[in-house]
């Protein structure tokens, strides 16, 4: 499960180095990477994150993040179906 893969970054302090790659609709192939360094918490369902200039926090769902990856290996990707 995705969230028990950035809980572990969260508290080995790996956050920081991952990307966190989502599902968004109108992004170039409807993905968008997000650097963990952005992330400010992680719960059971979603993960909040500060986007933009204005430190303005979004949240984010887990059901659509498809891979996340440390230093450009991938530790976590959402199984086909």
């Amino acid at each position: 499960m995705v969230y028990r893969t950035l809980s572990r970054l969260k508290w080995i302090g790996g956050l920081e180095e991952c990307e966190i790659v989502i599902v968004h609709r109108g992004a170039p192939g409807n993905r968008k990477t997000i650097p963990g360094k952005k992330v400010t918490e992680v719960k059971k369902s979603y993960f909040y994150y500060k986007s933009g200039r204005g430190g303005k926090e979004t949240c984010i769902p887990l059901h659509r993040i498809l891979e996340v990856r440390v230093e450009g290996k991938t530790v976590w990707k959402r199984s086909e179906r």
